[in-house]
């Protein structure tokens, strides 16, 4: 067992059925939970956001949502749901068409870009110096982390985006910035969050030139002409992209405001402007209501979402015969949230202390493990700053809504903290063994089909 783990190829295998795993999971009764006797598609029911982004898809695709739900009076064809762009729902708009009008064609998008971004994990932690089996071990925190598991099966719109942006840092880290700048224009298409992976790009060039200093050798300033080319023709690729294709989406679902029953005028940039903002329009003055919640609450797992709870034993009002009992938890694996601060702790540590990272047009005959482990902690930093600052900025100068669910596009920069902590401290077997004991029971007892006591 020993030598067939020293394999360099046991890392891939072991990622093949992490992959397999993880998907097989979120397959799982996909058609459930459905009202009795579950015949027509309106029986099926929807979980949590699934009722805007799938009723919208419907008008889309030409079908009128039930009666009483989200844009069952938005006319056939138009996007109703025009605070988002159009491309996650594009898609499920087409599986409609091509599967019929079922919790198949809502979630396979979710399901198969929930595979693609485990595989992004993978790619960004090596695309940032990391060993084999230190992606293998982020990619498995992925797959295992409830909030992981539950986006990568219900028909919303942020594991698309999600897996856009790993991907597009990965090209980026890869020297290839222009080909990284249109994957994340693409994954802009689905959510506007994307752009956060430019300020991520942005603070990883930064901590690099930072450190790069610290040789006093000169080379930090070549390094920060660079690193501006690069970062400008990623961020300008990614802008050129998303509004071509924001003008393509426009004429296939034109954005129709419900609330005004007008289509929203003024082409790309207009549609930009209504979905800034409407945005700009969430806010909360008085503190968090409802399911809200303080960006900083996330990272101790506080105020965590109950996105579908059904006990048929005890059915709440709306939701009568329906089967079986689920849970869906907006909610980080505590285990990962218990070492996402200590994490980042010593990934700052490690930059603080120095070490020198190599650069993108670096390409080292013998691999430096300090500069690899320098990237790693700077990947992680740089992640979690350009994901999660901008909503802690926005709740604090602007009081701007948030949810915890919005951790689910920070959370690879927490995976990568983690990972680094472990090569770092280098703690022993059983240590590791345990750690990773109580992930994999805290994802089966947060998967949404575990029987509650």
């Amino acid at each position: 067992m020993a030598a067939r783990l020293r394999n360099p190829s046991a890392p891939l295998a072991l990622l093949a059925i992490v992959s397999v795993l993880s998907l097989a999971v979120r397959l799982a009764w996909l058609d459930e939970p459905c009202r009795s006797p579950c015949t027509t598609a309106a029986d099926h029911t929807l979980v949590f956001d699934e009722s805007y982004y799938v009723n919208a898809a419907r008008v889309i695709a030409g079908l009128k949502p039930p009666p009483g739900s989200s844009y069952a009076g938005s006319p056939a064809g138009v996007d109703p749901n025009s605070e988002h762009p159009q491309l996650a729902k594009l898609v499920i708009a087409g599986s409609i068409e091509l599967f019929g009008d079922g919790p198949f064609a809502w979630r396979i998008g979710s399901i198969l870009l929930g595979s693609l971004a485990i595989l992004g994990m993978f790619a960004l932690v090596r695309a940032a110096g990391g060993g084999r089996w230190p992606a293998l071990a982020a990619s498995a925190l992925m797959a295992a982390d409830n909030l992981m598991i539950v986006h990568g099966r219900i028909g919303t719109l942020d594991v698309y985006v999600l897996a856009a942006m790993l991907w597009a840092v990965v090209l980026y880290l890869r020297g290839r910035p222009l080909a990284g700048g249109v994957v994340l224009g693409i994954g802009a298409c689905a959510k506007l969050v994307a752009p956060d992976a430019v300020f991520v790009v942005a603070v990883i060039e930064l901590l690099r030139v930072m450190l790069a200093r610290t040789a006093a050798d000169g080379s930090w300033r070549s390094q920060l002409g660079g690193a501006s080319k690069r970062l400008g023709v990623f961020a300008a690729a990614g802008a050129a992209v998303f509004l071509v294709l924001l003008d393509v989406m426009d004429r296939i679902a034109p954005p129709y405001n419900p609330n005004t029953h007008k289509l929203v005028s003024g082409g790309p940039l207009g549609h930009v402007g209504h979905m800034l903002s409407y945005q700009a329009n969430l806010t909360s003055p008085h503190g968090p209501t409802g399911i809200a919640s303080y960006p900083w609450e996330w990272l101790v797992d506080y105020k965590p979402i109950t996105y579908l709870y059904i006990n048929p034993a005890r059915p709440t009002r709306g939701l009568y015969n329906i089967h079986p009992a689920v849970h869906f938890l907006g909610m980080v694996s505590p285990p990962i949230m218990l070492l996402a601060l200590p994490g980042l702790a010593v990934a700052a540590w490690r930059l603080l202390r120095g070490g020198r990272p190599t650069r993108i047009d670096d390409v080292p005959s013998r691999p430096d493990p300090s500069a690899a482990s320098a990237e790693l902690a700077i990947l992680a930093l740089a992640w979690f700053a350009g994901t999660f600052l901008p909503f802690e900025l926005l709740s604090v100068i602007d009081s701007r809504t948030s949810y915890l669910y919005y951790m689910v596009i920070v959370m690879p920069g927490i995976y990568a903290a983690i990972v680094h902590l472990f090569a770092r401290w280098r703690p022993q077997r059983w240590v590791l063994i345990s750690w990773g004991a109580l992930v994999l029971v805290a994802a089966i007892l947060m998967y949404p089909f575990t029987p509650l006591p």
